[in-house]
């Protein structure tokens, strides 16, 4: 048992959250009735779509869509309200909870008092999406398309639907589905509507092979049956060489790849293609442009050279106070960072309206309005899973302490970053200044100290390759504050052996631990060589 989600992953609740009564009263009974109370529901945060075919995923604070609960059965039912609510979901909202049909949900909600909204029978799914989506605020995933281009892209996917009998997908370049088909006896398959519930084209190996193989075509690609997935033609969206994303069309008379495709169905896609790559590229550019310019304005703010402009195309006000933001996830290819990028704009865009992402330095970086940074911790709690998804690894998130904007964002930007990179090295997902304060007098000192002529001539001896063993034993004995068995146990060696060890080395290396002032400096001298 798994749930999709449409919205952010969560972890823990945070008081923005979005009461259901406030939802319920802000839709209107003509789109949502309380089907059961629960004594005191969860804040909702977004909205997640059941999915028996993924894997566990994070669902506090989420609004569970159950599209089909009368095929679940008593126990299935119980046992997902049981992790429901455990996991502090807000609720479940399903159809045809009045009667018999929706006895046993009702029944099961109630047992474990879980929220369950009813929604009415004229509210498709995607609308219903559409409108929790405007009330948490948030701008939705990958392109964003005005009233105007996402029509007409809804249009054109009734358009082609026509001429092939078959449902219709129109995709941007991140599989996320920007428009789809809705002719009254269309064909459809389960990966169809999969991806329309939860408006993204799911992974798979399959999926891979076919995106690659249409891609690399400049025409039509057809693909016969396979499986429980009907055949289907596709045609990639561009504008010149750049790709825009693609249009997926599920053909029923396509099974016989080697059949040359109607003239009318090869027309119609090719127009639709041409027409939505027209729409695409007007969004991207008055969408983002904007969002690019801002982008701009915040590196230039972050590496010293401002331009006079730069704090209004931000919306910096002298009364606001804002922190720089800076994420590490290790090495990345470009594209990976601009995933990561994506992900962390949409999500703080949510939370901190007036933030701006960028990338600098294999690093994502933002500017988060906010005058608490607690209140950014626990939002960054909530991205960390979609970051690690994306990476395919752990993150690392690490900030300023807010203030009130200066001229140069600089010192900021440079605190952000060292304080990322101590808490990767910490293994910390999300940290303060004040979390690795400790990391950051070392970081300093290693700057100072970088230069050869301030190394002590033991460290220098200590630090050589054949050393490594008398220099472990060493640093181990200094930070367990000469206790042979603390540090023992530390190397896993016999306390004779330490004992031995550092009066060899202290008779060898001429090493004096009793001035403390000179053993200090060695302390730091090798614990700095430690963390480079």
């Amino acid at each position: 048992m798994g749930l999709s989600r449409s919205q952010s992953t969560l972890i823990d609740p945070i008081s923005n959250g979005l009461p259901l009564r406030v939802l319920v009263e802000q839709l209107g009974a003509g789109v949502l009735t309380v089907a059961h109370a629960a004594p005191r529901p969860a804040p909702m945060l977004g909205l997640a779509y059941y999915d028996s075919d993924l894997g566990a995923q994070q669902l506090t604070g989420q609004l569970v869509i159950l599209t089909a609960h009368a095929e679940l059965g008593p126990e299935r039912l119980d046992a997902l309200c049981a992790r429901l609510r455990a996991a502090r979901a807000s609720g479940i909202v399903a159809r045809s909870v009045e009667g018999a049909e929706g006895a046993g949900l009702i029944a099961a909600c109630a047992h474990h008092e879980l929220q369950l909204l009813g929604l009415s029978p004229a509210v498709g799914w995607r609308e219903f999406d559409a409108l929790v989506s405007r009330l948490l605020g948030e701008h939705g995933t990958g392109l964003q398309l005005g009233t105007n281009s996402g029509d007409r892209l809804f249009a054109l996917a009734n358009a082609v639907a026509q001429a092939f009998r078959g449902s219709v997908a129109i995709e941007d370049h991140r599989r996320n589905i920007l428009a789809y088909s809705a002719l009254p006896g269309q064909a459809i398959d389960s990966l169809r509507a999969n991806g329309i519930l939860t408006r993204r084209t799911p992974d798979g190996p399959l999926n891979e092979v076919r995106y690659r193989q249409m891609f690399a075509t400049e025409g039509i690609t057809r693909f016969p049956a396979e499986g429980q997935f009907a055949p289907r033609a596709a045609l990639p969206l561009r504008a010149g060489s750049i790709p825009l994303g693609s249009i997926w069309v599920i053909d029923p008379e396509g099974d016989d790849v080697s059949a040359p495709l109607a003239p009318e169905k090869q027309e119609a896609l090719r127009s639709a293609a041409e027409l939505a790559a027209g729409y695409i590229v007007d969004a991207w550019r008055f969408d983002h442009g904007d969002e690019r310019s801002k982008e701009t304005a915040l590196r230039r703010l972050l590496s010293g050279t401002r331009h006079e402009n730069d704090a209004t195309v931000l919306g910096l006000r002298p009364e606001q106070s804002c922190l720089v933001l800076a994420i590490d996830s290790g090495a990345r290819a470009e594209g990976d960072l601009g995933e990561l990028r994506t992900a962390a704009a949409r999500h703080l865009a949510v939370y901190f309206p007036g933030s701006v992402c960028s990338t600098m330095a294999g690093k994502v970086v933002a500017l988060v309005p906010s005058r608490a940074a607690d209140a950014v911790v626990r939002s960054l709690e909530r991205l960390l899973p979609e970051l690690e998804r994306l990476a395919g690894g752990a993150s690392s998130c690490g900030m300023s302490l807010p203030r009130r904007p200066g001229s140069s964002l600089v010192e900021e930007y440079e605190r952000a970053v060292r304080v990322a990179e101590s808490a990767r090295a910490l293994g910390l997902p999300v940290a303060t200044p004040e979390d690795v304060q400790p990391q950051l007098v070392l970081r300093a000192c290693a700057e100072a100290l970088r230069s050869t002529e301030l190394r002590l001539p033991e460290t220098a001896q200590l630090l050589d390759d054949a050393e490594r063993e008398t220099r472990a034993t060493l640093l181990a004995w200094l930070e367990e504050r000469g206790s042979a068995p603390r540090v023992a146990e530390r190397l896993r060696v016999h306390e004779q052996t330490v004992r031995y060890r550092i009066r060899q080395a202290v008779d060898r290396l001429r090493l004096d631990l009793d001035d403390p002032d000179r053993t200090l400096a060695l302390w730091l001298q090798l614990r700095l060589a430690e963390l480079d």
